[in-house]
């Protein structure tokens, strides 16, 4: 982003009051962490930002093409189970990086191999290698991107809101097939909720 786009999108941001001051938060968060992901060494076509500022039922995977720095694909994406909160409310509120909390986690990672799931309804799944000091863990808890019924649209149109997972990023099976296509082989995703919890 340019610093004069930053600075202008700030205190557009700063001027609004209620709804209107969230939704430019929210578009600030999602432009500052589009800037971050493409300031980081990649020679992959593609990057994506998950913004957990994002009710889970709202397309929150935003993929974006490099060269253009542009978002050319958004997606539903369900998150842990572990980071529902006591609200219920379809925002993700709680992260962790430990095994076995079912909870999503933020920061960087870089997309690995794709495999065939032996977990009924999974398929087709990329690994995800977790590169921050908040997702390290991603491997050894088997955080991946795949697919379940819960993602499917009729389930997330009847609920409100998506499913959730036991902290990997889900999909419907249409969905996941498009990321991985676009994001196998060592693209980075950069999973935000808030300005203050980014990493550099």
């Amino acid at each position: 982003m340019r610093r004069r786009s930053f600075l202008l999108a700030s205190a557009a941001a700063l001027s609004l009051g209620g709804p209107a001051r969230a939704q430019a938060d929210r578009s600030l968060l999602l432009d500052v962490a589009v800037a971050r992901v493409l300031g980081k060494p990649s020679e992959h076509r593609y990057a994506a930002v998950l913004d957990f500022s994002q009710h889970s039922g709202r397309p929150r995977f935003h993929v974006i093409e490099r060269s253009e720095g542009q978002v050319v694909q958004s997606f539903l994406v369900a998150h842990g189970s572990g980071s529902e909160g006591p609200s219920d409310d379809g925002y993700a509120d709680v992260f962790s990086n430990v095994p076995d909390s079912e909870a999503s986690s933020l920061g960087l990672y870089r997309t690995g191999a794709t495999y065939l799931s032996a977990k009924k309804g999974h398929g087709l799944s990329m690994r995800l290698h977790g590169l921050s000091e908040t997702n390290s863990n991603a491997l050894e808890r088997l955080v991946v991107i795949h697919a379940n019924w819960y993602m499917e649209p009729g389930h997330i149109e009847r609920q409100g809101r998506a499913g959730r997972s036991e902290g990997c990023m889900v999909f419907s099976a249409k969905d996941r097939d498009a990321v991985v296509r676009m994001l196998k082989g060592g693209a980075l995703i950069y999973a935000v909720k808030d300005l203050e919890s980014m990493d550099g």
